[in-house]
């Protein structure tokens, strides 16, 4: 994509104030994200448990591996979450058989029910949102945003992977430091 100097120019423009946006804008989604939703009767999930189910659903016999991997989440904290699930019903863990170190991760039907639910919810919230966007923004501008949140998805996804490698290395020179 060509863009001219003027255009450079204007997107450089106001950079703090384009980056404060972006600091706060995941601030909120984070508060927004970490209020627990009583998806089912008695049992209140923030957004990543049930984000975890939708995951489980379009993979079914996922592993807490690869949910790790998914969901930029410890190994800890996808076996804590998974616990508290498979304690409320949601999911069952079976042994795999070609290798009995591993799980794998299936929704029951309380699990389904309750991904479904909320996936319900996510369309209704998202079909509101748009609504109100559109009464500001045109068609054009609201894809943009999602293509732009697309490319920065795909961005930071790159970037963790290297910050990560970079992080690991550090660590392994550092404890070859301290072993001399």
């Amino acid at each position: 994509m060509n863009t001219k100097k003027n255009d450079i120019q204007d997107i450089f423009s106001n950079l703090d104030e384009k980056v404060d946006i972006i600091f706060r804008h995941q601030m909120l989604m984070n508060a927004y994200q970490s209020i627990p939703r009583e998806y089912a009767p008695g049992f209140f999930m923030g957004e990543i448990e049930i984000h975890t189910l939708g995951f489980i659903k379009r993979t079914p016999g996922i592993t807490a591996k690869e949910l790790c991997k998914l969901m930029y989440r410890t190994k800890g904290t996808i076996s804590s979450m998974l616990s508290k699930l498979e304690k409320g019903g949601f999911i069952e863990q079976k042994t795999n058989p070609d290798n009995m170190r591993e799980h794998n991760i299936y929704l029951t039907k309380k699990g389904l029910q309750t991904c479904n639910k909320h996936t319900a919810y996510d369309r209704k919230t998202t079909a509101n949102y748009l609504m109100a966007a559109g009464e500001t923004y045109t068609e054009e501008e609201i894809n943009g945003f999602f293509k732009i949140t697309r490319f920065r998805t795909e961005y930071f996804t790159d970037i963790i992977e290297k910050e990560k490698k970079r992080y690991a290395e550090a660590m392994k020179e550092k404890n070859k430091q301290k072993t001399k």
